[in-house]
């Protein structure tokens, strides 16, 4: 059997929606909108205004799991934030490596983060060492940034570095 997750983006799957689409049902665990990591640690107004749910024991009010995702670049601090949110009860922590906003990129994060394969190692392992082993590190990631010469090299990265795999593509019913 498979899970069906509800995928994050941002300006629509937000706390409401998935409240909704929770309600409504067949939706197994939930993805949070990003929150952007730069320098420094997670300010808890920040979680809570994205993910309220978080004060909720990490679902939804129909009882869906939701999973927070962090976006940056710098290993270290997303390991803190993601050791952090672990310790607050997330049972999950998600990285993205596919939002293609110019604003992100620019920034290094999201999509961009995929001409870096090494980079991505970097994060999943910094990660995966920061979370309890019961805390899967996840992430999402687009076929590649300008072209996919690289897709493979980023998906074994993201697993070499102990990241769990979920695949879909557009073609996935």
């Amino acid at each position: 059997m498979h899970s069906v997750i509800l995928a994050p983006m941002e300006g629509l799957v937000d706390a409401p929606m998935r409240d909704i689409l929770t309600r409504i049902g067949g939706i197994d665990r939930c993805v949070s909108e990003f929150i952007r990591v730069t320098d420094g640690p997670l300010h808890p107004a920040a979680l809570h205004r994205i993910l309220p749910e978080s004060r909720q024991g990490w679902r939804t009010a129909a009882g869906v799991p939701v999973h927070p995702q962090l976006l940056g670049s710098d290993p270290d601090w997303l390991a803190h934030n993601g050791a952090w949110l672990a310790d607050l009860g997330a049972p999950a922590v998600d990285l993205n490596f596919g939002c293609p906003a110019k604003t992100v990129n620019r920034h290094r994060g999201g999509a961009t983060l995929l001409r870096e394969p090494e980079t991505l190692y970097r994060i999943v392992s910094a990660m995966r060492a920061a979370l309890p082993a019961r805390v899967p590190v996840t992430a999402k990631m687009r076929l590649g940034y300008s072209d996919t010469s690289q897709t493979l090299e980023c998906a074994q990265a993201l697993a070499d570095g102990g990241g769990c795999r979920d695949c879909r593509s557009r073609s996935h019913p």
